[in-house]
């Protein structure tokens, strides 16, 4: 493994080469070398596969060349760091799906509509200046008929 993220894998085994490929793309195959290299499409493309940050960087510790056991760390830090990151990145957003509630009349109507909504534990997301906010998708039928039931009390 380098720094520049290229892998040389000298091996004649199918199986090792199968394994390289799930995170990692193969530029070149002779006999008994096969050279890739670790991109973050490659290792997101692993990640989706179930493959973690962890098995990654173990599975090129565990191979690594003889020769790169004589120094640690074997496998070059940024390599294991940048890996790890890649995997974070992927994690750092959770996508719900949601209804968007704006264009209220008035600030009162707003805020009667977030307290029910954050009460029953459907409030995603709100933003008070610009009388908006987002509910699940699962509590939008109970929220819309509040609000139905409220909109024809205030009239």
């Amino acid at each position: 493994m380098e720094t520049n993220y290229r892998v040389y894998a000298y091996t004649d085994s199918n199986l090792q080469v199968a394994l390289l490929a799930l995170f990692s793309d193969l530029m070149y195959r002779f006999p008994n070398l096969v050279v890739g290299i670790i991109s973050r499409e490659s290792v997101r493309q692993a990640l989706k596969s179930g493959i973690t940050a962890e098995q990654i960087v173990s599975f090129l510790r565990q191979h690594a060349h003889p020769e790169c056991y004589k120094e640690l760390p074997v496998l070059p830090p940024t390599i294991a760091d940048q890996i790890k990151l890649w995997a974070i990145e992927r994690d750092r957003f959770n996508f719900n799906e949601g209804v968007l509630y704006n264009q209220f009349l008035s600030q009162a109507d707003f805020e009667v509509l977030k307290n029910y909504a954050q009460e029953l534990g459907v409030l995603v997301w709100h933003n008070p200046p610009r009388r908006t906010m987002v509910v699940t998708k699962n509590g939008h039928d109970d929220v819309k008929r509040f609000w139905k039931k409220h909109s024809k009390g205030s009239m």
